[in-house]
């Protein structure tokens, strides 16, 4: 090759290298995605549509939400894994990932492929119990199960480890009872069969319980929340201040990105998302479907995210055995 060709063929490349890093600077430059790996309608999709209108406004592009149900989360997850890590593609990161991962250890993604920029919101469980058991607390409920022979019959959504697995399974233990998980298709149908005392007990999530908190056939027995009131379910105490260990389980959202993604447009994304959590729309979205902010720091979040992660792995290796 002579001295005009590569002068001419190293041209090229700096511009190409230029251009790519051009790009970067400019971002964003076109459509964002957010991949939910639930089905619309959920208020999951509610929270990540609103998030999704208020980032469009902020950064000044179109922002689309692409629900990508499927395989306990794990093919919107793979969606985004596979998707160019460029930050057009964002994830809806909940605590349902960790189920998909669990359950398909093969499944094509590691959580460490997705880096969290941001907290969304956060909702702890209730415990549901039918009115026609006639307890009023967790010593009465204890002693109800006593009289059915030390068992208590919990629902749960879907099988394996869940949120509503790990909370029964924990109660239970604390209570020095047998469960007997029953699973439902949807939080709604698991309250249901509480109300007509189908069961003994289900953990539903804040929203499912302010809805029906003044419904005669329920009573709330305890939240799995930090120590002090739920704003929403105020009159509720949280295990924690009941003296039980290890019922402090919540299900967080977030928002997350490739963790290959260059680092000044994970920086440029971080930022229009802190403007965009604070927007009266977005606390409005929330309110609407009863979650709380998060009221920590992201570093926090993360922690409480790994926390969450570790429960469940060790809830999973308990289950297996």
């Amino acid at each position: 090759m002579n001295i005009k060709k590569i002068i001419f063929v190293q041209f090229f490349v700096f511009v190409g290298l230029c251009t790519g890093a051009l790009a970067q600077d400019v971002f964003p430059g076109k459509t964002i995605r957010v991949v939910v790996p639930y089905p619309p309608g959920a208020s999951t999709d509610g929270l990540a549509r609103a998030f999704a209108q208020e980032l469009a406004k902020e950064i000044k592009v179109n922002v689309i939400v692409e629900n990508k149900p499927g395989g306990g989360t794990t093919i919107g997850a793979l969606a985004v894994r596979n998707a160019p890590a460029d930050g057009y593609t964002l994830l809806f990161q909940v605590d349902g990932l960790y189920n998909g991962k669990l359950a398909s250890p093969s499944v094509g993604y590691e959580m460490s492929d997705f880096e969290i920029l941001s907290p969304l919101g956060q909702t702890p469980y209730a415990l549901v119990v039918p009115s026609k058991i006639n307890v009023n607390n967790l010593e009465e409920y204890k002693a109800y199960a006593e009289s059915k022979k030390g068992e208590l019959t919990f629902g749960v959504l879907g099988n394996g480890v869940t949120s509503y697995s790990i909370l029964s399974n924990n109660l239970s233990k604390a209570l020095n009872v047998t469960p007997r998980l029953i699973p439902y298709k949807g939080g709604v149908e698991g309250v249901v069969a509480a109300m007509s005392g189908e069961i003994d007990g289900y953990f539903a999530t804040v929203s499912l319980s302010y809805a029906q908190k003044d419904n005669p056939k329920i009573k709330l027995l305890g939240i799995s929340s930090d120590s002090g009131k739920n704003r929403f379910l105020p009159n509720v105490k949280s295990f924690e201040d009941l003296g039980i260990k290890n019922m402090n389980l919540k299900s967080l959202y977030g928002v997350a990105v490739r963790s290959s993604t260059p680092t000044n447009i994970k920086v440029k994304l971080s930022k229009s998302i802190a403007n965009v959590i604070e927007t009266d729309d977005m606390k409005k979205a929330r309110n609407t479907i009863s979650l709380e902010e998060y009221p920590g720091s992201l570093t926090a979040y993360k922690a409480e995210v790994a926390r969450n992660l570790q429960m469940y792995e060790s809830a999973s290796m308990a289950d297996s055995k």
